[in-house]
């Protein structure tokens, strides 16, 4: 499995809190499907199952 990191690099994993950027809300992570993409696809691909959506880790920060 390709590890995804957030915006600063902070690897993100399911159950984190974390928050949208452009919208500033915060949500959890449900699941992360980053299978079979490169280092660089799963950061600017839309592959972080929050809650309330799906969004690339390059538009969210983990919190805690």
């Amino acid at each position: 499995m390709t590890k995804v990191y957030d915006l600063y690099h902070n690897e993100l994993q399911p159950g984190q809190r974390v928050l949208i950027r452009e919208t500033g809300e915060i949500d959890q992570i449900e699941k992360i499907s980053a299978d079979n993409l490169s280092s660089y696809a799963a950061e600017h691909n839309q592959c972080v199952q929050l809650k309330q959506g799906v969004c690339a880790p390059i538009d969210i920060a983990r919190l805690g």
